[in-house]
């Protein structure tokens, strides 16, 4: 017996299960002897108690890299019993050097690596390796493992597994959770190699009895181990040993720390529970699922022939998953030496799986090994940049500040990289939105002017298409002195290039909401930048148009800039024949377009003839306006009208319905078509919000200062555009009893006046029946200045005849 455990102690490695623990340190350790591996390494602070390890985090004094010192203390040795026989030198010492001897020896990214050989102290046995963050055992209790994590730990260990069966020739002897060890890279790996044989022959390893005369941290865990190491008289067993004790771990970490066998280090016990372990699964059933478990039970069989190999289990269809196979790939990408095909994994494959993976797994994972293989490759960072642009778009917001130091590298390196800069100025919004970093920002703002200046047409249009999506964070010191000025040396970028000059004017219409008096007129001169003649550049003029007036037409001033920028173009844009035969609701659309400006034109004449009279005695006030008198071209002035058709009908009446259309000409309502129905809401909306006064939008960017602004002046000015026509109820006579003090008028009665002429569209009907009540209509768009003139000198001239 001591010459078999002899030859025990120099064969076999192990690491145990549950063996005597040191006691936790809470501080680097305390002694009269010198520190544990003192001239390599510094800093060391507590991380974990792991078997009869204490782990220290570590810095390397050459290159003050991480790492982890692993120490035992002498005083936890364990021994065997005297009663075996003269065996004093078998003992904890003994496996812990045989362990770290096969450690060294095995180079694998799924074997622990051992970057420091085993030193001994009056005190402490030590060595180093690279950093650890915990144990399986601590990961699988303590924290919440995504689903794909754990398949993804399972695949790990499956290939450390099936390098040390293919490559290594060895059998491990004890897989168990303590022998797993999790790296500060969230890696699971293996080590613990107490109990390691090599082959005698292929496939063919020895083994020993498991018994109760030794302490158990000096033999296997039971609760691991295949049943044929128990069988008697055996002494080889075969890889399906270590197959089992996989089958059991697997079982151990879907059950969240549950063992399958728990037989307390009795035989007994054991080979109660092996022989039912159908019945073990099937508690767990839920916990595997249906396909994991079908593997297991073949897996945790009795029978060694039904056991599959370690590479036929890494095939089943539980871990067929693509982002399963991403990840995978992920971790080895150090071992890609082509730089095409690593940079098609990230900006293909990777991408294509980032947002099927979960958040956790984002910042658990993958980004760590971005930060381990990529960071120091500006090669990779643009294929890097679609992953990492979909993380920071779609997590959440206290994982932010994690994704700055990758973000702020792909600033830096973006001048000098012309691919990253034109992703970067199509995405740029995502870098305004989420993260609110000064130095990010500024870049932006760089590497706009940049680009835009750039010769390469490629990145001007990048540079263009980019900004509608970042116009609401550009500052407005910004747009006036650095955009504007950089847009306006883009005409040979322009010229002749309709689909560039769309994607301007896309721009100069977002831009134009952050505008306010002063600099939206440096805006219109872009505007004419784009001077094609096709229908859908006339188009977009047009709703740009729409588009200021909507958000606050106060701010269009100048009249004479209206004209060149805005106003001209629609009108040779109208005579064109590409626009009316390409659409007609575009057509329509430019037409109202230009009825707007006209109606804001006059507006301002108004406004501008009101700043000359003020400027005119109060005692010539009221007569100079009278006399001066214009009739309003807005389209609240123009009444419905019946005129009776002089053609034959089927019908007893003669007479049809028709209406003064915009142009002049008398139109059918019922026959309208649904374009210029739309049109006709259209040009009343406007006409109403430059009329009224009324606010343009409630998220506007100007004050209410401005539109209340906006709404005296139309109001001031509101008895210029009243029609005569309202004499008969009275309305002329307190009209010109008013105007020679507009000052004292009271507001609430101008405003029930503006209302009143904003609905007056009723028929001539209504003169002979003044008690009818005429519901309001909706005015038309604009007026024909003749018809109205027609009715003033009517009306003038039924006043002097009463």
């Amino acid at each position: 017996m001591f010459e078999a455990i002899r030859r025990y102690s120099q064969e076999l490695s192990m690491v145990p299960s549950r063996p005597i623990v040191s006691p936790t340190l809470s501080s680097p350790l305390q002694g009269s002897g010198a520190a544990p591996l003192e001239k390599d390494y510094h800093s060391l602070e507590y991380r974990l108690t792991h078997g009869h390890w204490r782990i220290f985090n570590s810095k390397s004094v050459f290159g003050n890299k991480d790492a982890s010192v692993l120490v035992f203390d002498k005083k936890s040795n364990v021994k065997a019993p005297p009663k075996l026989g003269k065996s004093k030198t078998y003992s904890m010492f003994d496996l812990i050097k045989y362990e770290t001897q096969q450690l060294m020896g095995l180079i694998h990214p799924r074997i622990l690596h051992m970057e420091h050989s085993l030193e001994e102290t009056k005190d402490y046995i030590s060595f180093a390796t690279e950093q650890i963050f915990g144990n399986l055992e601590n990961v699988v209790t303590d924290e919440s493992l995504d689903r794909l994590e754990i398949k993804l730990g399972v695949l790990q260990i499956i290939d450390g597994m099936s390098y040390l069966h293919n490559s290594a020739k060895m059998l491990h002897g004890n897989l168990t959770p303590d022998a797993i060890y999790v790296t500060a890279t969230k890696t699971w790996k293996i080590g613990g190699f107490s109990f390691a044989v090599n082959a005698k022959e292929p496939n063919c390893y020895p083994c020993y009895p498991w018994t109760k005369k030794l302490p158990p941290c000096l033999q296997p865990d039971l609760d691991f181990l295949a049943p044929e190491n128990l069988a008697p008289g055996q002494t080889t067993v075969t890889s399906a040993a270590d197959v089992f004790s996989l089958g059991v771990l697997i079982c151990w970490i879907y059950a969240g720390g549950k063992r399958l066998i728990d037989a307390k280090s009795n035989l007994e016990t054991y080979h109660i529970v092996v022989g039912q372990l159908d019945a073990a699964l099937q508690c767990i059933s839920n916990e595997l699922g249906p396909n994991l478990k079908d593997s297991m039970a073949k897996v945790l069989s009795l029978d060694v022939e039904v056991r599959p190999t370690v590479q036929l289990l890494s095939l089943i269809k539980h871990f067929d998953d693509p982002c399963l196979s991403a990840l995978r790939q992920l971790d080895d990408i150090a071992q890609v030496f082509d730089p095409s095909q690593k940079s098609h994994f990230l900006s293909q494959t990777l991408n294509v799986a980032i947002p099927h993976i979960s958040e956790s797994v984002w910042f658990n994972r993958v980004l760590p090994r971005f930060n381990e293989q990529l960071l120091e490759l500006p090669e990779m960072y643009y294929p890097i940049t679609k992953p990492l642009f979909h993380i920071l778009e779609h997590c959440e917001s206290h994982n932010i500040h994690k994704m700055k130091p990758w973000i702020r590298k792909l600033m830096e390196a973006a001048p000098h990289n012309k691919l990253l800069r034109a992703f970067i100025l199509e995405n740029m919004s995502a870098l305004f939105r989420r993260l609110s970093d000064e130095f990010v920002e500024d870049k932006c703002l760089d590497v706009i002017i940049l680009s835009l200046k750039s010769e390469d047409t490629s990145l001007q249009s990048s540079a263009v298409r980019g900004l509608p999506h970042v116009a609401e964070y550009l500052p407005v010191g910004f747009i006036t002195k650095k955009l504007i000025p950089a847009i306006m040396g883009l005409p040979p970028f322009l010229h002749e290039n309709v689909p560039r000059q769309l994607d301007l004017l896309a721009a100069l219409a977002a831009l134009s909401d952050r505008c306010d008096v002063s600099s939206i007129v440096h805006l219109f001169g872009c505007i004419s930048l784009c001077n094609s003649s096709h229908p859908v550049i006339v188009h977009a003029k047009s709703r740009i148009v729409q588009r200021l007036v909507m958000r606050d037409p106060n701010r269009l001033k100048d009249s004479q800039l209206l004209s060149i920028h805005l106003l001209n173009p629609l009108v040779n844009g109208l005579a064109c024949k590409d626009l009316s035969t390409f659409s007609c609701a575009h057509f329509d659309d430019v037409l109202s377009s230009v009825r707007i400006l006209l109606d804001v034109l006059e507006q301002r004449r108004y406004e501008m003839e009101d700043r000359q009279e003020h400027k005119q005695s109060n005692h010539h006030l009221g007569l100079n306006r009278l006399g001066n008198r214009r009739v309003s071209m807005s389209s609240t002035n123009l009444p419905r009208v019946m005129i009776s058709a002089a053609r034959p009908s089927f019908s007893s009446d003669s007479r049809k319905m028709s209406f003064l259309s915009a142009d002049g000409r008398l139109e059918d309502r019922g026959s309208r078509r649904e374009s210029r129905d739309s049109r006709g809401s259209l040009e009343s909306d406007m006409s109403i919000r430059i009329g009224n006064g009324s606010d343009i939008s409630d998220d506007s960017c100007f004050s209410s200062h401005s539109a209340k602004g906006r709404r005296q002046s139309w109001l001031d000015g509101y008895g210029h555009s009243v029609s005569l026509e309202q004499n008969t109820n009275g309305f002329l006579e307190t009209t010109s009893r008013n105007l020679g003090d507009r000052n004292s008028m009271n507001f609430k009665q101008r405003n029930a006046r503006a209302s009143e002429r904003r609905a007056r569209t009723r028929s001539p009907n209504a003169e002979l029946d003044p008690q009818r009540e005429q519901p309001p209509a909706r005015p038309n768009s604009f007026t024909n200045l003749g018809h109205n003139i027609v009715l003033t000198y009517r009306n003038l001239l039924y006043k002097d005849h009463t």
